[in-house]
Parts: C-alpha cells; sequence; structure tokens
C-alpha cells in the first residue's frame, strides 16, 4: 500500500517585483499558515517515510516551518518539484523508489491540484474531490491512498482520496 500526501505551499510574498518567482519568500500570512499546518501534524500525528520538497525558497520555508511535527523525516529538495504541470509530477512520483510507502510531497499549484485530479478515484468520496477541483488553497494538505505495491504503476484513478484539510478550516 502506498500513501501519497502533498502539501501547496503557503503563501508567498509579491512585494519584491524583481526577485525571480523561485526566489520568492513566504508572506506573514503565509508563515502563519505553515505554523497552522505544522500544528495540525502533530494533533494529528502525521508522519511519513520520506519528504520531497520544491527547491523554490517559499516551499522551502513552508516546510522548514513544518519540519518540528514531523521529527526525524528526511526532507529532500528536488529542482524536479519546481513545476506547474502535473505530468512532471506524475513522472516524479513513478520514480520512487519502492521501499517507500509513504510519502508527503511540497510544490506548487496547479501541478499539486491536477496530479491529484488525476490520481484520485472519481466515484468515491466526491465532496473531497469537489473542493480540490473548486480550489487547492496555499498550504492546503491531502492525502491518497493506493493498494498499488510500486509507485512506477502510479496512474489515474488508481488513489482513494483520505482528506483535503485547509489552514482556513482548523
Amino acid at each position: 500500500m502506498k500513501k501519497l500526501s502533498f502539501i501547496r505551499h503557503a503563501k508567498s510574498d509579491w512585494t519584491s517585483p524583481l526577485l525571480s518567482d523561485h526566489d520568492r519568500r513566504l508572506a506573514d500570512r503565509g508563515q502563519k499558515a505553515s505554523v497552522i499546518m505544522k500544528d495540525f501534524f502533530v494533533t494529528a500525528n502525521k508522519n511519513f517515510d520520506i519528504v520531497f520538497s520544491s527547491t523554490a525558497l517559499r516551499a522551502v520555508e513552508t516546510i522548514e516551518i513544518i519540519k518540528p511535527s514531523i521529527k526525524d523525516t528526511k526532507i529532500m529538495y528536488k529542482k524536479d518539484l519546481y513545476t506547474f504541470d502535473d505530468q512532471i509530477m506524475l513522472e516524479f512520483i513513478s520514480k520512487i523508489t519502492d521501499d517507500i510507502s509513504s510519502v508527503l510531497i511540497v510544490g506548487h499549484n496547479p501541478a499539486i491540484q491536477e496530479t491529484v485530479l488525476r490520481l484520485a478515484e472519481t466515484d468515491q468520496n466526491s465532496n473531497l474531490l469537489n473542493k480540490v477541483e473548486h480550489k487547492y488553497p496555499t498550504a492546503a494538505f491531502c492525502t491518497l491512498t493506493s493498494t498499488i505495491e510500486k509507485w512506477s504503476h502510479t496512474g489515474d484513478t488508481m488513489f482513494k482520496i483520505l482528506e483535503f484539510i485547509c489552514p482556513k478550516e482548523l
């Protein structure tokens, strides 16, 4: 069984127009949302075998704030995850080593939203899917599970959506 979780980076700061997109920091609102999600991870006892994060500064800052809640979980920063394309996200997921069962990916929209919508079974938990389809806000967290044994078998509608949590709901 594989468990795949996503968190979209928290709200970024747009006040410095000369900064590259990759180098944008979190806004104050994003820092607060990251703390809310960190507290949620503690309360819900979230754990993962590994975390993969985009190298964009806003994604790095998001997971660094959350990091104390996931204790000794290894975090790997991957340039491939600085993407807005669901196909690139799916290719990344399909290359995860099979000894890893539970993954958290910190990344960007629309890649995360579109990946979740592609992977999730369409006939189950339609309320959660409708929420994801409507909007995947910054710092929102989603978990999917599948009975696949190999990440290379990842494909459309092969996962069940278990939860979709937004900081504003907490």
